[in-house]
């Protein structure tokens, strides 16, 4: 696709109710959108039967050439670059699936560094703190093993997955449900800490885009797409982790679950992916064989942690935590000189390095 192309495409994605279905029309009844870049809206956008969600907001573009530099601004003011099929960043376990966006907004290197297996670890935001650390260790061990680790971001597993990827200093991808600049709350700590260790974030939608519950379902069944395999790690029989299943099934990824005990409610979804069919993940090698890895895992010396190697903001927030596990929050409030970037980018590094242990829930203890 020419340069052309490209922004045209990008223009009609950032258009609140445009999908790959109405992008293919266009195609269909225009030819090349790249064509269209420079034509006013008015002289061929009426010759279109637009969906109704889209047509309002359609009527509000003049040109796809303004609305694409308008697109851009937005991206550079928040640090974000557009990727599209065939680019060095582009997620390419994806090209085999259909009906996916045609890009995707990203913060980070995406796939450019060297083709990799990736697992999807997903599950519940509510987990209990043992799970929790099974989970991190779980991850960290998958991740050792060169393989990256996807997930969605969010409270609990998702964010498990992500750190224990991170402490083994492996590569971790987060797909949002929302668009980069309208990162909630509960995801912006481990955001900050994905963008420090240099991860990457991955979202379909155009800045300003806000989260809702169809979103999450488009998020989920990119999570699958871009993987190698898909794991459940701990999901009730409502989570939307289970969303994330039915695509994998769908997209014909391999999918595995956790076994849990059968009485606990918070696995009941996992538990019955299992009598499903799905296959259990009892040990690291489990997902390995999974994204097509088989084999022994290869020893790995576990290097010793000296604190004279950290950074100062990390050396700075290793001295604070003392004796005992302190909350994120009263890390920031404590450290208020260094910011909450800073002392979440100092976590990453401290766990990274084996010095602080996260507890889940946001508290962190030295190891």
């Amino acid at each position: 696709m020419n340069t052309a192309g490209r922004r045209a495409v990008a223009a009609l994605w950032s258009i609140r109710g445009v999908g790959p279905m109405t992008l293919h029309e266009l195609e269909k009844r225009f030819g090349a959108l790249g064509e269209l870049l420079d034509k006013p809206l008015a002289t061929w956008a009426p010759l279109f039967e637009w969906r109704t969600s889209a047509a309002e907001h359609v009527a509000q573009v003049r040109s796809l050439a303004e609305r694409a530099d308008r697109l851009e601004r937005q991206c550079k003011v928040i640090g974000a670059d557009i990727v599209f099929p065939g680019d060095r960043a582009w997620p390419d376990r994806m090209d085999d699936v259909g009906g996916l966006p045609p890009l995707l907004f990203m913060h980070g290197p995406g796939a450019a560094a060297p083709r990799r297996r990736r697992v999807a670890i997903v599950g519940a935001r509510s987990v209990d703190p043992s799970a929790e650390r099974r989970l991190f260790e779980l991850s960290a061990a998958i991740a050792a093993e060169g393989v990256g680790v996807i997930s969605g971001a969010a409270l609990g597993c998702d964010q498990a997955a992500h750190r224990g990827a991170m402490a083994a200093g492996g590569e971790t991808w987060a797909f949002l449900g929302n668009a980069l600049d309208q990162i909630d709350p509960p995801q912006r700590e481990i955001c900050r800490q994905l963008r420090a260790a240099g991860q990457t974030i991955f979202s379909q939608f155009p800045p300003g885009a806000r989260a809702n519950k169809s979103t999450f379902t488009q998020r989920n069944a990119l999570i699958s797409a871009a993987s190698d395999a898909v794991l459940v790690f701990r999901a009730g029989e409502n989570s939307g982790a289970l969303h994330t299943a039915r695509d994998a099934v769908a997209q014909r990824r391999p999918l595995l679950a956790t076994p849990a005990d059968p009485w606990n409610e918070g696995a009941l979804g996992s538990n019955a992916l299992l009598q499903e069919g799905a296959r259990p993940q009892v040990n690291v090698e489990d997902v390995l064989d999974a994204v097509g890895l088989t084999g022994s895992l290869s020893p790995r010396e576990v290097p010793k942690f000296d604190a004279n190697t950290l950074t100062p903001s990390a050396r700075r927030v290793y001295e604070y935590l003392g004796r005992g596990s302190v909350d994120f929050d009263s890390l920031v409030a404590g450290l208020s000189e260094l910011g909450a970037g800073v002392v979440s980018a100092a976590l990453v590094e401290l766990e990274v390095r084996g010095g602080v242990q996260h507890l889940g829930s946001r508290r962190y203890e030295k190891r």
